[in-house]
């Protein structure tokens, strides 16, 4: 990318009260941390407005000194960058260059001269032309804004500080303040969250043991905990933690500290209209925040973030009930494809057929989607790739295109008709001829193929069911998977012949806590599978006899050559099941390194 700068050198000396802008600004306690580095402030934001070191961020400080050059009082504006799906057209006519615009209330572009003029908006649109074509339209929307306030002893020394939190209506939600005398050491302070009206006060000892003592109000005033802070390191305990009722009378101790009355992380600034109707483009956006994206799969109310979905399918020219092919490399289930949703543009077969070109093993991956625009099926195809070499002769009629054809068993060429028709065979020849040259013969040989089918409920994952439906090495396979809150809750795998060979009941996913049950190849029980890692033994294996009567217990997992257990040797937990497909890749190779 590049970014044209008219970089703004400050003025020596530097101006008592006048706004200067940084980066990577870190509060401080210390004398010697409180001024700025020479060569750290500049005039202007629009110098700092592309920081080269970070594409999720934007992280830029408004800085004012005092008359010894210390800080006064600084201001961060920190914003998230989200690439965005948006028409490129009204931006055909602009220069090369960087551009900013916000919308109006009636989700308008209104083009301001700079970045100056977007600064201390709660949002912006960054449009940025390289050789006369639009090549990023970002939002980016204000994430946190935190002002640091600090005052100074007539020796320098740090007398006051002050972290203040606001939202985008430039109101104080949370702050934080610390006293210090001459020498710099803390005395007290104070914490208040405004949005809840919980507050702590400190009060810093620094003697006979004690290093600080903190009190906890609640919303009422009511005080609900006292913490003692020890500072004897050989402390078998460092933390007395004394809860508090609401008469103040004590009625527990503990050795841990309460929670925090402010999580900043939870208290992100929301997008305000209409940005928060822009939606972000997967592919292009920072993985730090598409990560955040995926996330809210598990939350409880994800009507937002489920219409986001919908509406970047619909963007993407994506309708129900037809099948499309997908880029790779492509997303496993969880975490990183939000409800099962297709995030990415898709493709036309030939387009996806020779996506890794140079690559030993490519992938195939064809979609659809239901009346929910999510997945309804599933087809993912692992294929080998060998560059071969042919006579040259029999191409020489061929035009400049792509060909493809089988070859019989006496080593002939026979055509197809079509890409459609040359990924329905096990193998086949492609042939591609540029400028009247041949330029690449390969042959690919189908490894695995695999279908995934999905059902729903209120956009919830309710089934799945898992077919192998070709694979080189192993015959085919069923896994029926039901979900709840997109966590796995029974499963069934079954063989070739429909005959359930293993259960698994999920009882606590987080716990790893499951039951298996295991069956021979005419459908009989033979374990009852135990497995709790918070458990000592953590196996509890049940040997069954025909009858299910119970023959003897063991604490390990039993041996077994079944189709299942080449993928797996150890239990399968099923919440991996899109690991599936890795572990059958896995299979393959290995298979290769024995040969």
């Amino acid at each position: 990318m590049i970014v044209q700068k008219t970089i703004m050198k400050t003025p020596q000396p530097l101006e008592a009260n006048r706004i200067y802008y940084q980066y990577d600004f870190k509060s401080f306690r210390h004398k010697e941390d409180s001024s700025p580095a020479e060569g750290k402030l500049f005039l202007s934001p629009a110098t700092l407005e592309t920081d080269p070191d970070d594409n999720s961020l934007s992280d830029i400080y408004q800085i004012t000194i005092n008359e010894n050059n210390q800080y006064s009082k600084v201001i961060n504006i920190c914003r998230n960058i989200i690439e965005i799906l948006y028409p490129t057209e009204p931006f055909e006519t602009l220069e090369d260059g960087i551009h900013f615009y916000i919308l109006d209330k009636d989700n308008q572009l209104q083009k301001k001269e700079n970045f100056e003029a977007v600064f201390k908006e709660p949002g912006y649109i960054r449009i940025e032309k390289l050789d006369g074509k639009v090549i990023s339209i970002q939002k980016r929307p204000t994430y946190t804004i935190i002002h640091f306030n600090y005052e100074y002893w007539p020796n320098q020394n740090l007398k006051y500080n002050k972290l203040e939190y606001y939202n985008n209506e430039h109101q104080i939600i949370y702050y934080d303040e610390t006293f210090y005398d001459e020498n710099e050491k803390a005395i007290a302070g104070n914490s208040k969250n405004l949005l809840t009206q919980q507050n702590i006060r400190y009060t810093y000892i620094n003697k006979d043991g004690v290093s600080r003592i903190d009190e906890y109000f609640d919303s009422q005033g009511n005080k609900t905990n006292h913490v003692i802070y020890y500072d004897n390191t050989n402390a078998e305990d460092k933390i007395e933690n004394q809860i508090l009722d609401h008469e103040g009378k004590l009625v527990a101790i503990s050795n841990t500290v309460p929670d925090d009355i402010f999580d900043p992380l939870k208290e992100e600034l929301a997008e305000s209209y209409p940005y928060n109707n822009l939606l972000m483009d997967i592919e292009k956006t920072d993985v730090v925040l598409t990560e955040k994206f995926f996330l809210h799969t598990v939350d409880k109310n994800t009507t937002q973030w489920d219409n986001e979905a919908i509406n970047r399918a619909k963007y993407l020219r994506i309708t129900p009930n037809q099948p499309y092919y997908a880029k790779v490399t492509y997303p496993l289930f969880w975490p990183n494809r939000y409800k099962n949703f297709p995030h990415q543009k898709p493709l036309t077969l030939i387009e996806a057929e020779h996506q890794q070109p140079n690559a030993k093993y490519s992938d195939l991956i064809k979609f659809e989607v239901g009346n929910n625009y999510q997945y309804k099926t599933l087809i993912k195809e692992k294929w080998q790739q060998t560059p071969i070499t042919l006579p040259l002769e029999q191409f020489k009629p061929l035009e400049n295109d792509i060909y493809f054809f089988v070859m019989d068993n006496n080593g002939k060429l026979i055509p197809l008709e079509n890409v459609e028709q040359a990924v329905e065979q096990p193998n086949y020849i492609r042939v591609e001829k540029e400028m009247g040259k041949i330029i690449s013969i390969v042959k690919k040989t189908r490894i695995y193929k695999v279908l995934n089918e999905f059902e729903y409920q209120d956009n919830s994952l309710k089934n799945s069911k898992f077919n192998l439906l070709e694979s080189t090495l192993l015959p085919n396979l069923i896994i029926e998977t039901k979900w709840e809150n997109y966590l796995p809750k029974y499963q069934v795998i079954k063989d070739n012949q429909g005959i359930t060979v293993r259960t698994i009941t999920v009882i606590n996913p987080t716990d790893f806590h499951a039951i298996f049950e295991e069956f021979n190849s005419n459908g009989i029980k033979t374990n009852r599978i135990e497995i709790n890692k918070n458990n000592d033994p953590d196996i509890i294996n049940q040997y069954l006899d025909e009858k299910g009567q119970l023959i003897k217990t063991t604490d390990d997992y039993p041996e077994k050559d079944s189709v299942y257990d080449k993928i797996y040797k150890e239990p399968f937990y099923p919440i991996f099941i899109d690991q599936l497909e890795y572990q059958l890749f896995k299979l393959y190779q290995r298979e290769l390194e024995n040969d």
